[in-house]
């Protein structure tokens, strides 16, 4: 239990004071951040240091990281050159996000037009900072803006892993929770990939010397190319003398205020050794150009999959046997995303967590579409009392939001229960599926059309089988990895109950335009006929459980589906082999989790296609990956 989390856990901050009479830090109290004093800077008890210089910290950050960078030049250039290009710099230590937030604002000034320049900020913390303490170190550094006020309100949990956060149109924050070593062996970076700018910002090597290790270096001169720059604060012998060795050539600069140096280093080149082997290579070796995409199936992972291809500017075509976009297991009136949880917080509650902070940050975008934004979790066959209780204590203290991960009291008709409030994201399926696909043009979406050969696929560089249970009857070069078919039925009915957000028991009541919907059976079938059994199962279930008088008469709507089943329960999501002249990737299995993975495993093809790296670690791309059954 104590490393559930992989050693991530919420920063401890407290405030100082500097007193330039007896030359020390004092306790800050209220009353003195309330002020805003100049000398305050907030203090981390675990490492006895500040994170920046109370004087002027604005500065001190921009002369050691943007200026020892030469940021301001490269930017401009990035921004003149009329062809889309990233700028890709990797922070150790987020800390206050201080360095972030003057770069990203670096960006902005330096953007004199429009421009299809990105930057992507990549930052490492084991402890990061609740966002309520950031409020305040920002409004005491005077830094309050659009960009503080994005990053807030999309900052993460306190949950290990790679949480991407898109803070302003063009301006990315890669921030990954983990400890650095672990940090260092779980980025996913492809081999065509490399850093332009190195931010070397942990607490001092004698405070914090984990962020200092010799695996950083090697990480670096992986992930570097020609004229790859780092910039630092520290010229500690640690860091300094093995630095060239790596292949930087180091140049001292003037440090700032009281600082007489600080380190500057540009990389030349070095032969390294790469690392070794893993399942998730598939996803950083390079890839054939992507002209053109077929994907094959129009359900939830279709059309995930098809709206994060467009995002990137990739033309891509849609294909599926059935007449509608969302036709089966998708097309249901009520989809609920739930995180797993689990005691370990195993990988698959991390895969579960990154996917639906996947689809919160695409709702973000088109808040209509959900119905709801948290569930209650009540005991059932797979979460008993005991771990439910356990789930409160180890989940709230690691998410932000004080309502969240708690117990509270609802009543299910004259039923009072107890329920642990967890986040939730409720959709309706077809709805969900035409807002994903709704910058597709439609001579590029081809329904009634049933893929058998790769020659109906000819001038597609890749394609991507998103088709559920029922698999294309395609040869290839690798057999295509098996899914069972479980079938589930919701049931709409015609009446409602007053507790309207969504309930998790052993199924889901949800309610959809004005409607109960309750649900579904799960059972090993293919048959996705209408049977009136299930229903009533579902009717039974809900009366007994909650003492509910529903009966035959009152179901308005039946709504049967197929969902495709991996025997570990994790999709098969990622390349799979090469057919003549295209890369064939899979993307399938969801289970019951659909709504919950589709735009998170869209974006891992696309990255892995177009050589950016993974939104997911290598743990968990190895755990999804189609070669796994190999």
């Amino acid at each position: 239990m104590h490393n559930a989390f992989l050693g991530v856990k919420p920063a401890v901050i407290e405030w100082r004071r500097f007193n330039p009479e007896k030359h020390q830090w004092l306790i800050a109290e209220r009353r003195h951040i309330d002020e805003a004093n100049q000398q305050l800077a907030p203090y981390s008890p675990d490492f006895d240091d500040i994170y920046f210089n109370p004087e002027n910290g604005i500065a001190e950050s921009e002369h050691v990281f943007l200026q020892g960078n030469d940021l301001e030049q490269r930017f401009n250039d990035v921004h003149q050159d009329t062809n889309k290009k990233s700028f890709n710099i990797f922070e150790t230590g987020f800390g206050t996000g201080l360095n972030f937030l003057l770069t990203a604002q670096l960006w902005q000034s330096t953007q004199n037009k429009p421009s299809n320049s990105e930057l992507h900020f990549w930052s490492v913390e084991q402890f990061p900072i609740s966002p309520d303490d950031l409020r305040t170190i920002y409004r005491v550094l005077g830094l309050e803006s659009e960009l503080t006020q994005s990053l807030i309100e999309q900052y993460p949990d306190a949950l290990p892993g790679v949480h991407a956060i898109p803070v302003a149109p063009g301006i990315t924050l890669h921030l990954v929770l983990l400890p650095l070593d672990k940090a260092l062996r779980e980025i996913a970076v492809p081999e065509s990939f490399a850093f332009d700018a190195w931010f070397l910002d942990g607490f001092a090597p004698s405070k914090n010397p984990e962020m200092w290790a010799k695996g950083l270096l090697h990480f670096m001169a992986l992930n570097s190319k020609k004229g790859s720059t780092l910039a630092t604060f520290t010229v500690a012998a640690v860091l300094r003398k093995p630095l060239p060795h790596y292949g930087f050539r180091i140049q001292k600069r003037p440090g700032f205020g009281r600082k007489r140096e600080m380190l500057t280093a540009t990389f030349d080149d070095k032969e390294l050794s790469p690392p070794k082997p893993t399942l998730a290579d598939d996803y950083v070796i390079k890839h054939s150009k992507a002209n053109k995409v077929a994907v094959i199936g129009a359900g939830l992972a279709g059309c995930a999959t098809a709206y994060q291809l467009l995002q990137q500017g990739i033309e891509v075509h849609l294909f599926d046997k059935e007449a509608t976009i969302g036709a089966s297991a998708t097309n249901m009136p009520s989809l609920v995303a739930l995180p797993i949880m689990s005691i370990d917080h195993n990988a698959y509650s991390q895969l579960a967590f990154t996917g639906f902070e996947h689809l919160r940050s695409f709702i973000r975008q088109y808040p209509g579409l959900a119905k709801n934004h948290f569930a209650h979790q009540l005991s059932n066959k797979k979460y008993s009392q005991f771990h439910l209780e356990q789930y409160e204590t180890t989940y709230s203290a690691q998410t932000w939001a004080s309502s969240m991960y708690k117990f509270e009291p609802i009543a299910i008709g004259q039923t009072g229960v107890e329920g642990l409030k967890i986040p939730a994201i409720q959709v309706n399926g077809p709805e969900f599926c035409q807002v994903l696909i709704k910058e597709l043009a439609e001579d590029n979406i081809h329904l009634n059309n049933k893929i058998q050969n790769p020659e109906q696929l000819d001038g597609f560089d890749h394609v991507i089988i998103c088709s559920g249970y029922q698999l294309p009857k395609i040869s290839l070069s690798q057999q295509l990895p098996q899914i069972s078919p479980m079938r589930g039925q919701l049931t709409t009915l015609k009446t409602k109950l007053s507790h309207q957000t969504p309930v998790n028991h052993d199924g889901h009541l949800t309610h959809f335009d004005n409607k109960l919907v309750i649900g579904a059976t799960f059972e090993r079938s293919s048959d996705d006929t209408i049977r009136r059994e299930d229903s009533l199962r579902n009717i039974e279930k809900v009366n007994k459980r909650f003492g509910l008088g529903i009966k035959e008469k009152d179901i308005a709507t039946e709504h049967p589906g197929i969902r495709a089943t991996s025997y570990d329960r994790f999709p098969f999501c990622g390349y799979l082999t090469r057919n003549q002249k295209q890369s064939i990737w899979v993307n399938y299995g969801y289970g019951a989790r659909g709504l919950c993975f589709a735009l998170l495993c869209g974006e891992v093809i696309t990255n892995a296609i177009l050589g950016n790296p993974s939104p997911l670690t290598k743990t968990l791309l190895s755990r999804i990956t189609p070669r796994r059954t190999f």
